[in-house]
Formats: structure tokens, C-alpha cells, sequence
């Protein structure tokens, strides 16, 4: 008989058991069990390292689906992220921006090879959205990581569930469409310099958000001063300037507002007279008055001729000489040579020439007319401590932006909540752990001889499935038709009651009707396929018998055959785990199939080895967790106990009765059926156990029985 590797649209699989098929036939890929609770990886030597406790029973849905993001994830950085350690970045805030960037990349192209890893991804990334709106609502503030996370979020197609704070969203505005072409890159190096390019837009975009604060600040804090203005105004205006030092006379307040008229004037009085003169210099002198305050202190610290103890004339005719007038060019470039003579030790040919064939352009400019040396200075001290300043600046901003982007990540949080379902185990639990992701997941292959078979087969339980159809069918007549309830103090008026109601004999006038029950329910059928089912073939009709009758009355079901890949004797040593045999299932049906289509596949039931009963109901109690359906139903065909063939079977034993109990109690109903045997009974209970002798000549207790179970006892067969 041929097989095919079973992947088609299994959304639910187990974590482990889809896994395993992908990973071996990745050699790049190794497992290594650890007793931590985190999923981790060394990418560079090729090893994931995953908790034995991933393996324990009862574990949860979300943990399952948890357990299954972070191995995908790892296992995608090990076959997708090809970089040297020296090309990692090293600045921090930059390995966050890569690592965001990187994950969105590795998982896109994981998701374009393997349809499991899109619909795991796309529900870790809906999940983590809940998450993270969680912590924002307690008030994290981290805008950096926020934005980064709301950025991947955004280029996977979720919307954040949160609202951004202030300086996340401009983050977010600023560096999104850059960030958005991680779609584009096609290797690791390349997210890399994307990386690089946005880390440059976020630096910029935190210097301008913390610009537009201080400037909101300063207007806040000014718009006080603003207001009391105009009643100052008028009282310096009143009393002739009140704010002056109190020994300042008439005079000096005269002669200071002169000074102030001349500096604003850009030059001294013959200045001014000179410039009408010259119209062709007028604008390059307007050029240089927007920075005659500075060109007055460059040019007293550049000559050296200022002093503390000159008076105020002094001062003024220094001021004017030194304030960069361009109306006398020669005069200007002899004061410089000077001034270049007086100060430098060594004359520089050079820079005299430079001097005079830059100084009226930098005049035009509204730049600074020092001398050579000065412009020297300022380019060995001055722009250096400028130089300095900025890297100081640097500094501060990657420090403060390397404490925004201080939060948790995706997989930090997945590893997080994987440690809190595993504290939630039942002691018991994790006690039975088992080798999951050794599991085979297979379907088997029909032929036309295979339909053939079929169908003598069907012929030999014609009766029967004639007899489950109809009782079927009348169970769900009965439960779909609606009812009249006549009797009622409320409701319609009941015609048949006229009598009454004019004799005014009853109250009881009214009648009400009763819409009819739809039968909502998914079944999962169980066959047990180990050595010790010598009747197979009984068994083998008896799942025939109930396919067959649930498709005509559209109730959607799955069949599933399992048993061992080895025999006790030649399976893997335990090491710590209570089963390492890998446990075969073979799909016969699944709930996405027609079972016309798929039909002839049930011939191929048989007996192998061994068979793990309990993990056997936990894998379909998952399968069928994921249906919408309001009832959920498992039958379980077999004929004794468990057996795993490594000396534990009493610990499988108590684990079917753990998990038949975890799976009733989240709604899911699991029933046993004893082929032959009254065995399984202590394993499923007396009221969940259906004993039968023979499916060939099962009777009409049966057939009530199963049709009782199907409609939920609504309906009398």
C-alpha cells in the first residue's frame, strides 16, 4: 500500500506531530530537550531547544499553538537567516530594528514554503496583538519598541489593537514606508541595510519630536510673559526706561541708545553715509547685519585691541572697526594682515590669499570676516568643540532611545506565557511526557480495485447501515419540525379554542409555536489498528456502517486509524520520556473531504503494533476543538488496553482516564465502544462504554443507542 505524507489542510495539528514531518526532512535542523520552559535556538549550529514539558499531556490549545509559533519561528531563523556573526549589528537599538525587520522577512518566506507556518504565524501575530493592547492599557511606555512592534504588526496586514502613544505614532509616521519594504529583501544582508537606513529615519524622527516638546514648553512657559507685556511696555515707556541699573544717568541712557541705533544700523554714522553713496555695497553691508553682534565679539578676541578698562568711545570706534564693513575693501584687508602679523607665529602665505579672495563673499553670505588665523582657530578649537558637542548629542539620543525600546519581544512573551501553562499542569501531567514530534501523520492511497472492494464490503452490512440511516433520519425529522404548543396563557390565539375563549371556560386560550432543533454536531471515529485487533475487518464495517449513515444526514465526521511505527522491542530508548514509540495515524477522512471521494480508503484498516489510546482521543479532542459546531462527539473503537510495548502501560492506562475526564469537561463527549470485550469500561466509564459483539450482527439496541448518542437523547428511536 502506498502512503502520501499528510500536511493538506490540518490547521489544528498537533504542535509536535506536523513538525515532525517538515524537520526531517531538514538535516539542518536538530532537537535537543532541555528540563527549562523556553523554545530557543542556536542559529548558527543548527540545534532548537525545546522543553520535555511540550511534551507532557494536557497541555491547552494555546499553549499547543504557542509551542508550535516558537518552533516554527526557530526553526525559519536556522533555514532562512544566513549571516556571519561579525555582520550582526552591535549597536542594540539597531539589532531591535533588525530583529523586527529580519522576523517579518524570515516568517514571509517560511509561510510561502509551508501553509502550517501561515496559519500559525497569522495567529501568533492576532494573538500577541491582544497581549500587547493589555500592557498598553497598564500604561508601558516604550515608544520605540512600540512602534516597532506596531510596524511588523502593520506589515503583516493586523492593525495594532491599541491606540499609539504620541511619540510611537510619529515613529510610526516617519519610518513606516521604509520599513514596509522588508517585503522586497530577499536575504538576511539585506534587511540589515534596511535596518540601517531606518535606524537613521528614527534617529531624526526623536530629535524632531523632542524639538517640537521643548518648543511647546517654551510657549507654555511664555505665554504667561506674553499676557503681562503690554502693562510693562507702557510703564518703561512712562518712566523713560525703568529698567536700567539705577546709577545709569540721562546721558549714558542717551549715549546707549545711540549705540544700540548704530549697531542696528549695522556701522557707525560715516558707515551710513558711505553706504548711500555706494550703492553697488549697500548689499553685501545688509548681508552682514544679521550678524554684526557676533562679528563685534569675533573681531575683539581675533585683534586682541579690545580692552576692559577703554570707555565707551573706545568701545564704540573698536565695535566699528571690527564689525565687518565691506564700503572699504583695501582698508578692511590691511587690518587683517595686521591683526594676522600680530597674532600668528608664523606667516601663512596662503591664507592671506584666501583672505582676500573669500572675504567679500563671506561678507554677501552674512558670514564672519575674521582673519586667517581666527578662521583657523575656530576650525582647530571651535568647530571641534562643536564636533564634540554633537557626538555628545548623539550619545544622549541613542541612550535615550535605546531605554524606549526596552520591551518585550514576540518570542519573549511567547516563552512567557508558555512558562505560566505549563505551572498550570496537572501534576500528573507532566509526569507523562511524550515524544510528539516522532509521531507520522499519513493518508493512504486508494485505486480503483480499492472502490471495488469497497463496495462488496458495503454490500455485507447493507442491513445495517440501512437500519442506522433510517433511525438517523427520523431522529433528525423529528428534531428539525416544528411544533405547535397549545395550552398557553400567552401568545397567539388558538382557534381551535373559540369555545372556550366565548364561554370564558380557560385562560389557556393561547398557543405558541416551536421551531424545530438543527443537529449541530462533528464526530470523530477512532479504530484502533494494533496487532491484538484480530477482528479488523468487523471493525472495518462497523466504521463503513457509520460513515455511511452520517453522510446522508450531513453530520460532518472524521475517521482515523492508529497504532505504532515499531513493535516493543525495536522502538527508540525512553531517556527521561514515558513513550518515545512514534504513534502512525492514518487519515481516512477528514472533515474537509467528501466521503464519496474518499470513501475507499476504509479498506485499508488493518492490524500492527501497538496502540496509545489516550493520546490517541487527546489528538482528535484537539481536532475537533477547533469545530464550530455545538456538540463534539468521539468514538473510540477498540478491543482491550493500551499498549505502548516499552513496560508502561499502566501509565497509559491512567492517562485515557485523565483524558477522557479533561476532554468531557471542555464539552467534548468521549465514548467507547468494546469490540468483542467489556475492557476499555474502566477506562471510559459505565455510562460512556457501548459494549458489541459483532458489527456484522449488531441489533436494534445498538442502532437506538448510537442514534440516542447522535441527537443528544432529544428524540425517542
Amino acid at each position: 500500500m502506498s502512503q502520501a505524507t499528510y500536511y493538506n489542510d490540518r490547521q489544528a495539528e498537533d504542535a509536535m506531530a506536523i513538525l515532525a514531518g517538515w524537520m526531517g526532512q531538514n538535516r539542518n535542523i536538530q532537537v535537543q530537550y532541555h528540563s527549562g520552559t523556553a523554545v530557543d535556538a542556536d542559529i548558527f549550529k543548527g540545534k532548537i531547544r525545546i522543553p520535555r514539558l511540550a511534551c507532557a499531556s494536557g497541555l491547552t490549545q494555546e499553549a499547543l499553538m504557542l509551542l508550535r509559533t516558537r518552533v516554527y519561528h526557530e526553526a525559519g531563523h536556522i533555514d532562512e537567516t544566513k549571516l556571519s556573526k561579525r555582520d550582526y549589528p552591535k549597536n542594540k537599538i539597531l539589532f531591535d530594528i533588525w530583529n523586527a525587520l529580519e522576523d517579518r522577512r524570515m516568517e514571509a518566506a517560511l509561510a510561502g514554503k509551508h501553509k502550517g507556518c501561515q496559519t500559525v504565524f497569522r495567529w501568533a501575530g492576532e494573538h500577541f496583538n491582544k497581549k500587547i493592547a493589555e500592557q498598553m492599557n497598564q500604561g508601558v511606555q516604550k515608544p520605540l519598541w512600540e512602534a516597532l512592534v506596531a510596524m511588523g504588526m502593520l506589515s503583516d496586514g493586523i492593525t495594532p489593537a491599541w491606540n499609539l502613544t504620541d511619540k510611537a505614532q510619529a515613529y510610526v509616521d516617519a519610518a513606516y514606508d521604509e520599513f514596509s519594504k522588508i517585503r522586497t529583501t530577499k536575504n538576511a544582508k539585506e534587511s540589515v541595510a534596511l535596518a540601517e537606513r531606518v535606524y537613521e529615519i528614527l534617529k531624526d524622527a526623536h530629535k524632531d519630536y523632542k524639538q517640537e516638546q521643548e518648543q511647546e514648553q517654551e510657549q507654555e512657559q511664555s505665554q504667561p510673559q506674553q499676557n503681562q507685556e503690554p502693562e510693562g511696555d507702557d510703564e518703561q515707556s512712562q518712566d523713560g526706561g525703568q529698567d536700567l541699573a539705577p546709577q545709569s544717568s540721562a546721558q549714558d541712557d542717551f549715549e546707549d541708545e545711540e549705540e544700540e541705533q548704530e549697531k542696528k544700523s549695522g556701522g557707525s554714522a560715516d558707515d551710513a553715509e558711505d553706504d548711500e553713496e555706494n550703492e553697488s555695497d549697500s548689499e553685501s553691508g545688509d548681508a552682514g547685519d544679521d550678524t554684526d553682534e557676533e562679528d563685534d565679539e569675533d573681531s575683539e578676541s581675533g585683534s586682541g585691541s579690545s580692552d576692559e578698562s577703554d570707555d565707551e568711545e573706545g568701545e564704540d570706534e573698536d565695535s566699528d572697526s571690527g564689525s565687518g564693513d565691506s564700503d572699504d575693501d583695501s582698508d578692511d584687508s590691511d587690518d587683517s594682515d595686521e591683526e594676522a602679523d600680530s597674532d600668528s607665529d608664523s606667516d601663512d602665505e596662503g591664507d592671506d590669499n584666501s583672505s582676500d579672495s573669500t572675504g567679500d563673499e563671506e561678507a554677501a553670505d552674512g558670514k564672519d570676516e575674521s582673519s586667517p588665523n581666527q578662521r583657523d582657530e575656530l576650525d582647530d578649537s571651535g568647530d571641534k568643540d562643536a564636533t564634540d558637542t554633537d557626538e555628545q548629542s548623539d550619545e544622549e539620543i541613542e541612550a535615550e532611545m535605546e531605554e524606549e525600546s526596552n520591551g518585550l519581544t514576540r518570542e519573549e512573551a511567547e516563552n512567557e506565557e508558555l512558562a505560566e501553562q505549563f505551572s498550570d499542569l496537572d501534576p500528573a501531567d507532566t509526569r507523562y511526557l511524550s515524544r510528539r514530534d516522532m509521531d507520522k501523520h499519513i493518508v493512504p492511497e486508494s485505486s480503483d480495485s480499492d472502490m471495488t472492494l469497497y463496495k462488496d464490503r458495503r454490500d455485507t452490512v447493507a442491513v445495517m447501515v440501512a437500519a442506522m440511516t433510517r433511525s438517523l433520519e427520523q431522529a433528525l425529522r423529528s428534531l428539525s419540525r416544528s411544533r405547535k404548543k397549545p395550552y398557553m396563557r400567552q401568545g397567539k390565539i388558538d382557534k381551535q379554542r373559540l369555545v372556550q375563549i366565548a364561554k370564558g371556560l380557560s385562560k389557556e386560550v393561547f398557543a405558541k409555536t416551536q421551531n424545530g432543533m438543527k443537529l449541530d454536531v462533528a464526530v470523530e471515529i477512532i479504530i484502533d489498528e494494533s496487532g491484538s485487533m484480530h477482528n479488523w475487518l468487523d471493525v472495518q464495517l462497523m466504521a463503513l456502517a457509520i460513515g455511511e449513515a452520517l453522510t446522508a444526514i450531513h453530520v460532518p465526521f472524521e475517521i482515523t486509524g492508529t497504532t505504532t511505527l515499531y513493535s516493543g522491542s525495536r522502538a527508540p530508548e525512553l531517556n527521561g520520556f514515558t513513550r518515545t514509540n512514534p504513534i502512525v495515524y492514518r487519515h481516512y477522512k477528514a472533515f474537509g473531504e467528501q466521503w464519496n471521494s474518499v470513501r475507499s480508503r476504509i479498506v485499508h484498516t488493518s492490524s500492527h503494533h501497538h496502540n496509545i489510546d489516550g493520546e490517541a482521543i487527546e489528538y482528535c479532542a484537539f481536532r475537533l476543538a477547533q469545530r464550530d459546531e455545538t456538540r463534539k462527539i468521539i468514538f473510540s473503537l477498540s478491543d482491550g488496553d493500551p499498549c505502548g510495548g516499552q513496560g508502561n502501560d499502566s501509565e497509559l492506562a491512567s492517562n485515557i482516564t485523565r483524558v477522557c475526564e479533561r476532554s468531557r469537561k471542555s464539552g467534548i463527549e468521549v465514548y467507547g465502544f468494546g469490540i468483542g470485550t467489556n475492557s476499555p469500561r474502566k477506562y471510559y466509564g459505565d455510562k460512556w462504554f457501548i459494549y458489541l459483539d459483532k458489527p456484522a450482527t449488531m441489533g436494534v439496541q445498538f442502532v437506538r443507542k448510537f442514534a440516542d448518542i447522535v441527537t443528544g437523547g432529544k428524540v425517542k428511536v
